[in-house]
């Protein structure tokens, strides 16, 4: 080990510049391109993972009381600073070179002689990963616990059998309580490793694995009390919360970053072992002339690869730093996530202008979902909502039979707004029952407390919520607001909400229909301008044209002034499919509007007549965006009635 430690030697400092340039390039790539801010607005919903963090003393109890609960401690408190993206990419790059530096720790120890930047793949594995925005943290806090104590354990001088097996047993005991069972799988595979390979100890190479499971086993049993399975798959690359929470390539990639410092190393010990074996075959005396020649043969060939080495090695981090965030770069995944993010942040306007970035053949039930929310708090929803890919289930989104953490998270937020607090409630607690105490769902469910006059059950949620280093100043400013009165607009905001709930409650509306749900709230209060607007989308979307006409008397009590118009192209369609004399004015329908549909109903008959496909390319160019198109080529009725 002395003689591998002084062969890196000579090329240290150029080591470190190359080390510092590339953690540096990966520092401004994770903050300035991927933005770490963005997995923190995901958590929960596209991005499985929840690392749920308190402050106080009971949290970090309740953490050490389980196998591997001090990293998932640290896990919770780390990710929480992703809601900052430099401080997130900070973190990124810190964990990445740790990783990186214990495993060229560990090259050397099995006797790598010379520097090479093979120990730079881990990084970029995990550059790749956050790259597709899932979030490994964990893993790799429990892979580096596992190599920290497997490099101790290798470098403590410990002669005498006894205690070295003592020791050994110790740090597996320690490495499953710090990091679970993957820390200690990772600590027990390098010891065999080491043993068979190296010290050609073969005997204590066969018992570490079974030792290690062992110990692994009466921990669980009679310390933390779990079941074996758990014991042996907590924190591994086998745990089911980074399998179902993390695509299939980045799972493939955690699994590949906890082997690879064991394959390094067993290669290495082989490699090792293999060109001793040779150098002793190779000993003796023969034809001296031979041998000079074949010496300086040798020697002018490594001055060559000494060469290629100086020049290629410092290129290589660089090079497949480069081309795997290339090849895993998904620009319409990033537009979806970040959609997701600005509109948990209620930023609506943004959602609008990066809606204009998404791909027109690319469709995304939640984007769709968010843009229709956001086009409704922009006053576009009756005038753009087709400009957009549309289908009924987005707006409540209906699609799944049962919901998702991500449509219970949303939902909670949408029924808030429309006034259905009792369905906010329920949603935002199903979403804590399976996730925990979620900062979001904690604000939601205590600012729905708010809204109907549950004061001391919010003072609950937000003393909860306080706890949370991010969302601190929110709870403590409505802490303050139950105890000093709200500002004007908090206040004013409320007080609209609170209006919205019937006074007979909504605990049966969770069994209704979205229309009857829509319709109750409406008839409530018919100043609910978001429960008309959506209850019009839906009418449109599913051609119920008898909804609109019933309807549209609501738009003087909501102080519109005029139809917007998609509502008048659905009166056009309704009226003239009944061949009725329309009165414009009486109708509140504007001449050019009446002047498209007359052109509409022209190309249509065009296309009946036999030219179908050049009119029907015309008719996309022209009315796209239009109900008039929509209700034709949708809702699949004949025709457009003349």
């Amino acid at each position: 080990m002395a003689i591998a430690k002084d062969k890196m030697k000579p090329g240290t400092k150029s080591q470190v510049g190359l080390g510092l340039a590339f953690f540096l390039l990966c520092y401004v790539y994770v903050w300035l391109v991927v933005q770490p801010d963005l997995i923190y607005h995901g958590f929960g919903t596209l991005i499985g993972d929840v690392p749920v963090f308190s402050t106080g003393w009971q949290f970090l109890t309740d953490a050490l009381d389980v196998p591997g609960g001090p990293v998932l401690y640290a896990w919770g408190f780390l990710s929480q600073w992703y809601y900052y993206s430099w401080l997130g990419a900070l973190i990124i790059v810190l964990v990445a070179s740790c990783l990186c530096e214990l495993a060229r720790r560990h090259c050397i120890l099995a006797g790598q002689r010379s520097p090479v930047a093979v120990h730079y793949l881990p990084a970029v594995a995990l550059l790749v990963i956050y790259n597709r925005y899932d979030h490994p943290l964990a893993a790799c806090l429990t892979l580096s616990v596992g190599l920290a104590l497997s490099y101790v354990f290798q470098r403590v001088a410990l002669r005498r059998d006894p205690v070295r097996m003592m020791v050994f047993c110790l740090l597996v005991a320690v490495g499953y309580g710090l990091a679970g069972a993957g820390a200690a799988l990772v600590f027990a595979l390098l010891t065999t490793i080491y043993l068979a390979v190296l010290h050609r100890d073969w005997l204590r190479a066969l018992l570490a694995l079974p030792a290690a499971a062992g110990i692994v086993w009466l921990l669980a049993e009679y310390v933390f009390y779990i079941p074996p399975r758990r014991a042996f798959l907590d924190l591994t690359p086998f745990y089911e919360e980074w399998m179902t929470g993390m695509k299939t390539s980045s799972v493939v990639l955690v699994a590949a970053l906890f082997a690879f410092v064991p394959v390094a190393v067993l290669l290495i010990g082989l490699w090792q072992v293999t060109l001793g074996t040779k150098k002793t075959a190779g000993t003796g005396r023969g034809n001296q002339p031979l041998r000079r020649k074949k010496r300086a043969a040798g020697e002018s060939r490594q001055i060559f690869l000494a060469r290629v080495k100086k020049l290629a090695l410092p290129a290589l981090p660089m090079v497949l730093a480069a081309l795997g965030l290339y090849l895993s770069f998904d620009k319409t995944h990033r537009l979806i996530v970040r959609m997701n993010a600005l509109s948990r942040q209620g930023r609506w306007s943004e959602v609008l202008e990066l809606s204009e970035r998404l791909p027109k053949d690319v469709y995304n039930i939640y984007c769709n979902h968010d843009i229709n929310r956001a086009l409704y708090e922009h006053g576009r929803l009756g005038y753009d909502m087709l400009c957009f890919p549309q289908t009924p289930h987005a707006f409540f989104l209906t699609h799944e039979q049962e919901m998702s953490c991500m449509t219970q998270l949303k939902m909670a937020d949408a029924y808030m707004a429309l006034g259905n607090v009792d369905l906010a409630e329920k949603q935002a607690s199903e979403f804590l029952v399976t996730k925990g105490n979620f900062p979001v769902a904690l604000e939601q469910l205590a600012r729905a407390s708010i809204v109907k006059g549950c004061n001391e059950t919010a003072r609950v949620y937000l003393n909860v919520l306080r706890k949370d280093p991010i969302h601190r100043a929110g709870a403590e400013r409505l802490l303050d607001g139950l105890d000093q009165g709200f500002a004007a607009t908090e206040a004013g905001r409320i007080r609209q909400l609170h209006s919205y709930i019937p006074k007979h409650g909504h605990g049966r509306l969770h069994k209704e229909s979205i229309e009857e749900m829509l319709t109750g709230l409406l008839a409530h209060n018919r100043h609910n301008k978001m429960a008309f607007e959506y209850l019009m989308a839906c009418y449109l979307l599913a051609g119920r044209l008898d909804g609109i006409v019933a309807n549209v008397g609501h738009l003087h009590d909501l102080g519109y002034r005029e139809m917007p118009t998609l509502y008048q192209e659905a009166l056009l369609i309704y009226h003239g499919a009944r061949q009725q004399r329309l009165n414009l004015k009486e109708l509140n329908i504007k001449r050019e509007t009446f002047e498209r549909y007359k052109r509409f109903v022209q190309l249509n008959n065009a296309m009946e007549a036999g030219n179908r496909q050049t009119m029907f390319q015309q008719l996309l160019r022209e009315f796209g965006t239009s109900y008039f198109f929509y209700y034709r080529f949708t809702i699949a009725r004949p025709k457009a009635a003349s």
